[in-house]
């Protein structure tokens, strides 16, 4: 098979129509859903601790979600932002204190850390696409107090050893699970690991309200401070001291979406992890193509295909001409686009723009020295990701969606790997 016979250059396309959709929690919605929003609705009482007629949906879905993920406590909070802010003060984060995150990351990791008046410092990915332990080791500081572990793309970080050096050197783990909902390494769900865990509930994640989040942590002293954070009066409820806190509250219509979605959660990773055990078993002997295992294979979420091809040129014309046969597909960095950087806008943080013109956290005075970002600081980090291609593996897939997908990337790696 030759170039010609590619659709990127005029072939004829291995689908008619694109993919399904990538929303897992949202295209399962349905009359569960529905049910328990109207019964909020039908009660009058959309606030999470009273009304008319109170149901106390955000409660029972707070218990349920800490018996999913196997924890003591869960809080659901207005967004995986919140949730992340949440988290972060619910350990201690302050000005001048340091927060190691990933390079590759969603932005918000960033932008929770600069909103406390801490600085973040990013460290090196490796192949697992999570952080790299040994450059966590070099990153670490006599102000460093914690490292957000970010589960990217459903896949787990290695666990053991960020807590192991998290252990020896004091710091704190908190656990970004915004994109591995439902997720597990060694039989552990994530985000019950580290000291505490932000998740996201955002349209496209594995359960959704549109918009929502929620923190867990075994730590009881944690679940106070971070309940306190989310909503200000909230120490009444523990008879202590008064605490700055914000409205990060989540309502009861949200909640109720959620608990059906909850019951849903395990039925759509398991249609997703099955396409995606598939899809892989067919494309790993493929010449040329390097697929990403997980850390803990068992517990992917598989939201995802992520393949390393040997340059940033193969991988941009590989996702390119995928794109050309209906399957959908990109590159994570590509280093030719100055105005992008990694996967997600870093620009706030190589710039070093803060929430004021006072330059604040960058120039507290209760911080020593100034931290220096660049867009080259993580080389390991951009080289790795301008080799990978993600393909989104949708639990809409049907046995054709998915015998297409297979063939579609063995036509393009035979017609541009040879």
């Amino acid at each position: 098979m030759g170039k010609e016979d590619l659709a990127l250059y005029g072939g004829k396309p291995v689908r008619s129509k694109p993919l399904p959709p990538m929303f897992p929690g949202a295209t399962f919605i349905d009359d569960e859903e529905e049910k328990e929003v109207l019964e909020v609705l039908r009660a009058q009482s959309l606030f999470r601790y009273y009304g008319p007629k109170f149901l106390g949906k955000t409660e029972k879905f707070e218990k349920a979600f800490a018996d999913y993920i196997g924890v003591k406590h869960a809080l659901a909070v207005s967004s995986g932002t919140g949730a992340l802010c949440t988290a972060l003060a619910a350990v201690g984060i302050g000005p001048g204190d340091e927060v190691i995150i990933p390079g590759f990351s969603w932005i918000m990791d960033a932008m929770a850390v600069l909103f406390l008046r801490a600085i973040p410092v990013i460290a090196e990915i490796d192949e697992t696409l999570s952080i790299d332990t040994e450059d966590l080791e070099k990153k670490i500081s006599d102000k460093t107090k914690a490292v957000i572990a970010v589960h990217m793309r459903g896949f787990q970080c290695d666990m053991d050893r960020i807590k192991k050096v998290a252990s020896e050197h004091g710091i704190k783990v908190v656990e970004d699970v915004a994109q591995a909902c439902g997720g597990s390494y060694k039989g552990r769900k994530l985000g019950s690991i580290g000291e505490v865990a932000a998740f996201s509930f955002q349209l496209n994640k594995v359960i959704t309200a549109g918009e929502g989040g929620a923190v867990t942590t075994n730590d009881d002293d944690v679940y106070v401070r971070a309940a306190v954070f989310h909503d200000a009066p909230f120490y009444l409820r523990f008879k202590g001291e008064p605490n700055p806190g914000l409205n990060f509250r989540l309502n009861e219509v949200s909640s109720a979406i959620l608990l059906a979605q909850l019951r849903k959660i395990d039925g759509i990773i398991t249609k997703m992890r099955r396409r995606k055990a598939n899809i892989v078993k067919a494309i790993s002997e493929l010449e040329g193509v390097e697929v990403h295992k997980p850390v803990d294979p068992q517990g992917d979420v598989a939201v995802a295909v992520v393949i390393f091809l040997e340059s940033f040129e193969k991988a941009e014309l590989f996702a390119r001409a995928l794109n050309a046969e209906n399957i959908g597909a990109w590159h994570f960095f590509n280093p030719n686009r100055k105005d992008l950087h990694v996967y997600y806008h870093w620009d706030t943080v190589l710039d070093k723009i803060s929430f004021a013109s006072k330059g604040c956290p960058y120039v507290c005075p209760l911080y020593g020295k100034r931290i220096e970002y660049s867009r080259e600081m993580c080389p390991k980090t951009l080289k790795i990701l301008s080799r990978a291609v993600n393909i989104d593996v949708s639990p809409l897939l049907t046995d054709e969606d998915e015998a297409t997908i297979i063939e579609g990337i063995e036509k393009v790696a035979k017609a541009i790997l040879r």
